[in-house]
């Protein structure tokens, strides 16, 4: 299986977990943020650990050995710093169209945001699962959710390759 479609099935297993109190804090998503550098117990915006956390176990549960570094950064757009450093297994591409976008892609959005698309543009949306945010789409939200995004919205994309 394609390291991307393990990524929508986690993601997927993911929806409605939530923060306790809206304090980016909580068991759930302390696990989320120890896939980073930071300190998981301190309160800071977790959508990027969420999707670090995606990727290292999609990783962990492939059984197959990768040439790239998993992502541990805390910063939404630091992700495209990571996936530049890589081997050639993600592919970055900044300002895509709807074209440019498949399930299991990262999604960084020009808010310093950051979602795992789960399906296939249309109508210049996409439908993507993200940690950090809630009903009203917030960056610094309380839970993980299923959101409609407009791709306008989308700063750059990173498909892995593997």
């Amino acid at each position: 299986m394609k390291l991307a479609q393990r990524l929508v099935e986690l993601a997927k297993k993911e929806v409605g977990v939530e923060e306790i109190g809206r304090t980016n804090c909580g068991p759930r998503v302390n696990e989320y943020k120890s896939a980073t550098w930071l300190p998981p117990d301190q309160p800071w915006p977790w959508c990027a650990a969420f999707i670090d956390w995606l990727v290292m176990r999609a990783m962990e549960e492939s059984g197959r050995k990768f040439t790239f570094e998993r992502p541990r950064t805390a910063g939404a757009w630091d992700l495209e710093n990571w996936s530049m450093k890589q081997d050639g297994s993600t592919w970055t591409k900044l300002n895509p169209q709807a074209s440019d976008i498949a399930p299991g892609d990262i999604v960084i959005f020009t808010f310093s945001h950051v979602g795992l698309a789960i399906g296939i543009p249309a109508k210049g949306m996409v439908e993507t699962i993200e940690g950090n945010t809630d009903g009203n789409g917030s960056r610094d939200g309380g839970g993980v959710w299923r959101k409609q995004r407009k791709i306008s919205q989308i700063r750059s994309r990173i498909r892995f390759t593997v």
